[in-house]
């Protein structure tokens, strides 16, 4: 599939300096025509960005949710399917997923991985968004985002619609970047992100107006504590989190009320 123009990204772009500072449908065009186009080298640089530790973040955060046989997810902004794969593997042949994201580059790969994987439910592939997702109210027993809320245009609106589609006690998991609470870890991260991501992108052939929105939404996203506080002020219950990589990742659990 061909990438997205580059036009599409300066007709946004135009509207302000930091793309990050978007909001609403100006975000959510900045971020589906960005990762149409950066859709093939995504997993690869995921992997080096990552030191080769996202697949394990997302087990772990799978892990505190409680995610098994036979349940019914939807997994929000699945990109190239990392997740959604190993969503299929966890509930079986007796569960469903459901995988929504904006990018159509994206969801062509991960329909051609999940299609070489074809044990587990059966492939639902959809393009679409967190705050419109199209799903009956309380259908789902979890929600998943793997570094997708820090993308999204309007949070209220996402959480909203969470609450809509969970069943009441169903779980959201939220696993994004995030900046330590240790003062000195978060200078060490802050580091990485300035002198050797860079570094990294440049050599493996990525794309440098990605890395600079990754950097700088980041900065811009609620820290760990912060966002367990603005779930509960979106109506979600028994809230936790746990760090990773030093604090610099962050997985977030939180329940619907029952």
């Amino acid at each position: 599939m061909t990438p997205a123009p580059r036009l599409l990204d300066s007709a946004v772009m135009n509207q302000v300096d930091d793309p990050a500072e978007l909001t609403g449908e100006s975000r959510e065009r900045y971020v589906r025509a960005m990762f149409d186009r950066i859709a093939t080298p995504y997993d690869r640089l995921n992997r080096l960005i990552s030191l080769g530790r996202d697949e394990a973040w997302r087990r772990e955060a799978l892990d505190m949710a409680g995610v098994g046989p036979g349940a019914r997810v939807v997994d929000l902004g699945t990109g190239t399917g990392d997740l959604y794969l190993q969503l299929r593997e966890r509930v079986g042949p007796t569960g469903a997923v459901i995988g929504i994201d904006l990018s159509p580059n994206m969801l062509e790969i991960a329909r051609r991985k999940a299609e070489l994987r074809p044990e587990g439910p059966a492939i639902d592939l959809r393009e679409g968004n967190a705050q419109t997702t199209g799903l009956a109210d309380a259908s789902v027993d979890f929600a998943t985002m793997a570094w997708v809320l820090r993308n999204v245009g309007d949070r209220r609106a996402a959480y909203a619609e969470l609450r809509r589609i969970l069943r009441p006690g169903g779980r959201f998991v939220c696993l994004d970047t995030s900046r330590p609470d240790f003062a000195p870890a978060r200078w060490g991260s802050a580091l990485y992100c300035r002198g050797v991501m860079p570094v990294i992108v440049l050599a493996a052939g990525g794309d440098m107006d990605a890395y600079r929105y990754l950097t700088s939404s980041t900065a811009r996203f609620p820290m760990r504590r912060e966002l367990e506080n603005e779930m509960r002020d979106a109506g979600l219950v028994n809230v936790s989190s746990r760090p990773f990589c030093l604090g610099s990742i962050a997985a977030h659990v939180a329940e619907n009320p029952a």
